[in-house]
């Protein structure tokens, strides 16, 4: 694989305010389209952990969009993706996950193929006469695992997972997130929302003590936190001394101790948070970590999935914390829906025209840049005609001045 010449390093944002997006950005099915190939088949996407896949013959199944992902262990134990559909007749082959036995095979015609992706036997093959089975091998998709997490890159070409993170992949070490496993049921939801409102929200911090009151009332900005040029983010947060009023949250803050025993001194009474863009939120707690995807369904529908994976043998403890932590971020998420959706209602509004950003949402700004480097037509106070995004952005990449 390739690898971008130009090294990952920290964006000096020089308290920076920058503009954001035009409003016709966050509504445009052309645009849409063009993200989709830039943002989310050409970047970097979690799929899960490789616990969820352990032996020979297992399978997980993951949405990207309107594509399918399979990851699936091989009898040589290898991790190996491919995208989910039959090479005859475009059938998805698997579901959800589960363990192959032998062989992968389609239910449509029962095309069967090896755990390697290469086609192993067709029904009836004397009716495909001339056909060289070495040319129908499943669609291999690029795979990276980093410190236990999977991602697959459908597209495209660029540097590794761990590179992107580059010194901040310090964390997921030190949290031991590759022996993790999952502790809790994975869950979805769909908002009515670009999925551009519901990622500029997860970015930035300035919201919370209006929008997240007890989330608010929990934790504190440590002052520690970086913005990185391959579209990675961190920021560190401070658990408060002072008791919450709220039982759960309170309970929450008495027990988060019995969690710190994992962690060294130096993350204790801390939550570290990234954000990697385009669209994956991971929180590293001391008693586990979850992960906040957003996946766009159309220009304004994004399903929101969360992932939940801990240490493999919590302390009665611990797992009590694990569901308090759960208690407590769940109606913070649902927040996050009601105010992504204000936003999307506001943005259909006549005239309005965006205001300036604050020095608590330079991690959008950043995004904003990443996303106009790679669509230049986002670049544009007003949208193109109607038909014409396509074209204006490729006229626009092609008149770029090299660098």
């Amino acid at each position: 694989m390739q690898t971008q010449a130009t090294a990952i390093e920290s964006i000096d944002n020089n308290g920076k305010l920058g503009k954001p997006l035009a409003p016709w950005t966050y509504k445009n099915p052309e645009l849409f389209e063009l993200e989709y190939e830039a943002m989310f088949l050409m970047r970097w996407q979690f799929v899960g952990h490789v616990s969820d896949v352990p032996g020979i013959g297992d399978y997980l199944t993951c949405d990207i969009g309107r594509d399918n992902v399979i990851v699936l262990r091989g009898k040589d134990k290898k991790l190996r993706a491919f995208m989910n559909v039959c090479r005859h007749r475009a059938s998805r082959i698997l579901e959800g996950t589960g363990t192959c036995r032998g062989v992968v095979r389609c239910p449509y015609h029962g095309w069967t193929y090896q755990f390697d992706g290469s086609l192993m036997a067709i029904p009836q093959e004397e009716n495909f006469p001339g056909l060289d089975r070495s040319e129908y091998g499943l669609h291999k998709v690029q795979l990276d695992v980093f410190h236990g997490m999977i991602f697959v890159r459908i597209k495209g070409e660029g540097p590794g997972v761990a590179e992107q993170f580059a010194h901040t992949a310090q964390f997921f070490e030190k949290y031991g997130v590759a022996d993790y496993v999952k502790c809790a049921e994975p869950t979805t939801q769909i908002w009515d929302a670009n999925w551009k409102v519901v990622w500029d929200n997860y970015l930035e911090n300035y919201h919370i003590p209006i929008g997240h009151p007890g989330l608010n009332r929990l934790v504190k900005e440590s002052g520690e936190w970086e913005d990185l040029t391959s579209g990675i983010s961190y920021g560190v947060f401070l658990l408060k001394d002072k008791p919450s009023n709220v039982e759960i949250e309170r309970r929450y803050q008495e027990m988060f101790r019995h969690a710190e025993r994992r962690v060294p001194e130096e993350l204790k009474g801390k939550w570290v948070q990234f954000g990697f863009s385009p669209n994956l939120g991971i929180d590293l707690y001391p008693e586990m970590v979850d992960f906040f995807q957003l996946i766009p369904l159309s220009p304004d529908q994004t399903l929101i999935r969360a992932w939940y994976y801990g240490h493999r043998d919590p302390t009665p403890e611990e797992v009590e914390l694990r569901r308090l932590n759960i208690l407590v971020n769940d109606p913070v998420n649902e927040e996050d829906r009601e105010l992504c959706l204000r936003v999307q209602r506001g943005l259909n509004t006549h005239g309005y025209r965006p205001g300036p950003l604050s020095k608590q949402e330079t991690a959008i700004f950043n995004f904003h840049e990443l996303l106009r480097s790679r669509v230049p037509v986002i670049n544009l106070r007003r949208a193109p005609r109607r038909g014409s995004v396509a074209t204006t952005n490729e006229t626009l990449r092609e008149n770029r001045p090299s660098v």
